[in-house]
């Protein structure tokens, strides 16, 4: 690593102490030994090491209590991690964010240097960590993918890093190198270009070994660097051909047979038998993707093969609330409508000039919540005048309970009728355009997953009527539970008293919340946030059959930590068949706060999952 971090080791264990010390040494880390709870203190405030390692065995002052002596000093505190050979020694509450507590039953010294360089790692791309240290769970939208590798060559790091919003897309690290990339079944330097461009959405680095021969052999810069130009190139290829669900035939003129064609081409008129659609053709072709396009879009040029657009008579509109990201709304052809947010006199729009991480930034540190603002009329108007010359539209919104959105967009389609009827008749589309608002009494991850499943609807040919149908039906069984990390936020907004809320938090209470009937109602209680995940998982039990497929939304507000272990939790009690997962954005983030945790579920019939499932399926 480029700096050599100092840890401090303060045990009165001599061995222990003499096999981390070499351990940490030959990590490349500077090592200061402590042997009682005196030297202890007197090193941590004198030297400022980047981090204590304690024992619970330590003599004359205890690991806690060092801590809290060290903090009394008013100076900056390192992270702290204790080993402890009683897990009683693990308090209940562990109120501090920089301890962390390791058993030392059977410690390896090696795997130990891997977990204080995830420890540190943790904290420098802002990320979180699991109680046993082999996890990481971070966030995109905190640090973008170039430099999370770098950072991850920093540290040294030997992993697999999984990212949540590629169809299982991810990256295999050893000792900071990148050896292989996976996205879905495409594996090497074509996976790694699509994972290096990915924005958003969080991921999780977990400290496992590659089981297999190493894939890619580039150093990082220029894998990157090449990733970034593939991108550019790519975007401009894209703008010039047909979206990438249109259909690919393969048209053989007279002189087929005696046209020359390259390598790449001859691959790509080997795959396009079978081929699904443009995309799935990229997929199937060995080259890179930037080769792959190129000879594509030269043999449609040629005329040698042919590209048709689907017709498309169905578009999704949603609101901000739905916390989709934009890269993957555009990707599905779903427009979003921005609420606003303002702080004091500014004003921002959700996801355009205001992302979650920036928010919750800002939401810490201001005495005073912000307000927030639902789309004009106007603005409704301006979006439906894009789309409907060329189709009909499912407007599907935040609960009219909790905002005003659904109204201002059935106001646009009452005040709009006759300029949109003339839009259509320009177009020579047939028929008077017909837009629905629908009220899905949802929001965030409940709201987004209304959304992904009427685009799937459109894609698969149904028409705005059925869609509609369909939804008012779902909407009945979603069930989203949610539970806040901090009673501050539901105070300042005025959803309970302040007493209430000094009392809760005294007692460490953590209230389970829900959606019923559209609006967010009180639905459980426990005391102390381990109990949280246990108790989610229990309650959506009650709601529906553990044994048969649901669709599962997870959202967190800068909490990815506690999403992950949502996630893993449900995975286990459930039959999962699709996982999305989503940010709380600022218009609910606003009322429950940063460290809020909480998901949806949806449990679709067979004759609904046919028409509702991945691609996969």
């Amino acid at each position: 690593m480029a700096e050599t971090p100092t840890i401090l080791v303060a045990d009165s264990s001599d061995d222990r102490r003499r096999d981390l010390g070499l351990a940490l040494y030959e990590g490349g880390y500077e090592v200061i030994n402590a042997v009682n709870g005196e030297e202890a203190i007197r090193f941590t405030a004198g030297l400022n090491p980047t981090l204590v390692i304690a024992h619970t065995g330590l003599d004359g002052v205890g690991p806690l209590n060092l801590y809290e002596r060290v903090k009394a000093t008013g100076l900056d505190v390192p992270p702290f991690l204790i080993l402890y050979d009683d897990p009683a020694a693990i308090p209940e509450e562990i109120p501090e964010k920089d301890v962390y507590f390791l058993s030392s039953a059977e410690l390896a010294p090696a795997k130990l240097l891997l977990q204080v360089r995830l420890l540190l790692l943790a904290r420098e791309v802002g990320g979180e960590l699991s109680d046993s240290i082999d996890v990481l769970y971070g966030d995109l939208t905190r640090i973008d993918i170039g430099d999370l590798l770098g950072v991850l060559q920093k540290f040294v790091i030997s992993g697999h890093v999984l990212f949540s919003i590629g169809p299982e897309a991810g990256i295999w690290l050893k000792d900071g190198a990148v050896i292989a990339s996976h996205w879905s079944g495409i594996r090497g330097r074509k996976a790694f270009n699509r994972v290096a461009s990915l924005r958003g959405g969080s991921f999780v680095l977990n400290l496992e070994s590659f089981d297999g021969d190493r894939e890619i052999d580039v150093d990082l810069a220029t894998l990157v660097n090449d990733a970034v130009e593939e991108k550019l190139e790519l975007d401009e290829l894209f703008r010039a051909l047909p979206s990438l669900n249109s259909h690919v035939l393969l048209k053989m003129g007279e002189d087929f047979f005696s046209t020359e064609f390259t390598g790449i081409e001859r691959q790509v008129l080997t795959a396009v038998e079978g081929a699904k659609n443009l995309a799935d053709l990229i997929d199937r072709v060995p080259a890179q993707d930037l080769a792959a396009v190129q000879a594509i879009a030269s043999l449609h040029e040629r005329g040698i093969l042919k590209i048709e657009e689907l017709e498309r008579h169905t578009y999704i509109v949603t609101d901000s609330t739905s916390d989709l990201l934009p890269s993957f709304a555009r990707r599905h052809h779903i427009t979003v409508v921005p609420l606003s947010v303002l702080f004091g006199s500014q004003v921002f729009k959700d996801g355009v000039d205001l992302q979650p991480d920036q928010f919750y930034r800002r939401l810490v540190q201001e005495n005073k919540l912000p307000t927030t603002s639902p789309p004009s009329i106007g603005e409704f108007k301006e979006t439906y005048s894009r789309l409907v010359g060329n189709g009909d539209i499912v407007s599907i919104h935040i609960s009219q309970k909790l905002s005003d959105t659904p109204k201002r967009a059935r106001d646009a389609v009452t005040q709009g009728r006759e300029e949109f009827e003339k839009l259509r008749e320009a177009t020579g589309v047939g028929g008077k355009p017909v837009i629905h608002v629908v009220d899905s009494l949802q929001t965030t991850m409940g709201l987004g997953m209304m959304v992904i499943l009427a685009e799937r609807m459109a894609e698969r040919g149904l028409t705005a009527s059925e869609i509609v149908s369909r939804l008012e039906d779902h909407r009945k069984r979603y069930h989203l539970l949610f539970s806040v990390d901090t009673l501050e936020y539901l105070q300042k907004g005025g959803r309970i008293g302040k007493a209430q809320a000094m009392l809760g938090t005294l007692l460490g209470i953590k209230p389970i919340l829900g959606l019923l009937n559209g609006e967010v109602g009180p639905v459980d209680k426990v005391r102390g946030g381990r109990n949280v995940i246990p108790k989610l998982i229990s309650l959506f039990k009650q709601r529906v059959d553990p044994k048969r497929p649901v669709i599962v939304g997870v959202a967190h507000a800068s909490a990815p930590k506690w999403g992950g272990k949502l996630k893993d939790a449900i995975a286990k009690n459930f039959k999962v068949v699709e996982f999305m997962e989503s940010e709380i954005g600022p218009i609910v983030g606003t009322h429950v706060g940063p460290g809020t945790v909480g998901a949806c579920m949806f449990q679709p019939t067979p004759e609904e999952l046919e028409i509702l499932g991945p691609e996969e399926q």
